[in-house]
C-alpha cells in the first residue's frame, strides 16, 4: 500500500493465495526500516502480502493475537517459515557447501545458534532469522531497554548459496579453510547483517575491518 494508508486482518485473508496457511508480519520502528529487511526478499518475489507492525504497542499486543479466521500469525523473521520454490540457479549444492557451512558456524561459534542454507534469500548473501523459541527483533529490543542486562538470544544464519560473493567465499574454503579472508568476510557479513537489525550495539572493529578491506582493495 501508498504510505500512510492501513488494512485489516480482514482484508489480508481475503487477498491470501490460495494455498497460504499463515498470516505473514515484519515489526519495526518505521516503514522504510522494514523495507530494507533481507527476509522480505522471498515474499517480494513470490507477491505474497506481508503486514508492515510499525505502531510501539505491537510488541505487545501480537504475541495475544495469535490467529485469524484459524490463520495463524507468523513473522517472517522466524527460522521455521515454510518457503517453496525451486533452488536458484548457480547455488552450491547442499552436499558441497556441507563443511562450507561447518567452518562459518565455526567461525560464528559465540555469535550464532546455527548457519544454514537459505530458502527465503534472493539478492542478500546472509541473513539472520530467529529460531523456534527465539523472540523477534523489536520485542528483544525493548526487553534490552527495559534490563541492560538481557543477554538476548542467539539467532540463525542463513547463507544465500548462490549468490557471488558466498561462492567466492566457498572457493577460498576449498584451497584454503583458515584464510584469515574467508574469516574476516564472514564476520563482516554477520556484523552487516545485526547492524541491519538495528542491534550493532559497537560498530568499531566492523568499520575497522571494512576499512582495511578498501586499503587492500585499492592497493596500486
Amino acid at each position: 500500500t501508498e504510505q500512510g494508508k492501513i488494512t485489516s486482518f480482514k482484508d489480508y485473508v481475503s487477498r491470501m493465495k490460495p494455498d497460504q496457511k499463515e498470516i505473514y508480519y515484519a515489526s519495526g520502528e518505521y516503514r522504510e526500516g522494514i523495507e530494507r529487511n533481507p527476509n522480505l526478499e522471498y515474499f517480494k518475489k513470490h507477491q505474497v502480502e506481508v503486514l508492515f507492525f510499525t505502531d510501539p504497542v505491537d510488541v505487545f499486543t501480537t504475541p495475544s493475537i495469535d490467529e485469524y479466521e484459524k490463520k495463524s500469525l507468523k513473522s517472517i523473521d522466524k527460522a521455521d517459515i515454510e518457503v517453496t520454490g525451486e533452488t536458484p540457479e548457480g547455488a552450491l549444492e547442499e552436499n558441497v557447501s556441507y563443511a562450507f557451512l561447518g567452518t562459518l558456524k565455526e567461525i560464528l561459534v559465540d555469535k550464532v545458534e546455527d548457519v544454514v542454507a537459505s530458502k527465503r534469500l534472493v539478492n542478500s548473501p546472509v541473513t539472520l532469522v530467529v529460531g523456534e523459541k527465539g523472540i523477534d527483533v523489536r520485542t528483544e529490543r525493548m526487553m534490552k531497554m527495559f534490563n541492560k542486562k538481557f543477554p538476548g538470544s542467539k539467532k540463525i544464519m542463513e547463507v544465500n548459496l548462490s549468490h557471488p560473493l558466498i561462492k567466492n567465499l566457498w572457493a577460498i574454503h576449498q584451497k584454503d579453510m583458515k584464510d584469515p579472508v574467508l574469516k574476516n568476510c564472514i564476520l563482516q557479513l554477520y556484523e552487516g547483517a545485526v547492524l541491519l537489525e538495528g542491534n550493532l550495539v559497537d560498530p568499531t572493529e566492523f568499520v575497522s575491518r571494512m576499512t582495511e578491506f578498501m586499503e587492500k582493495a585499492t592497493r596500486t
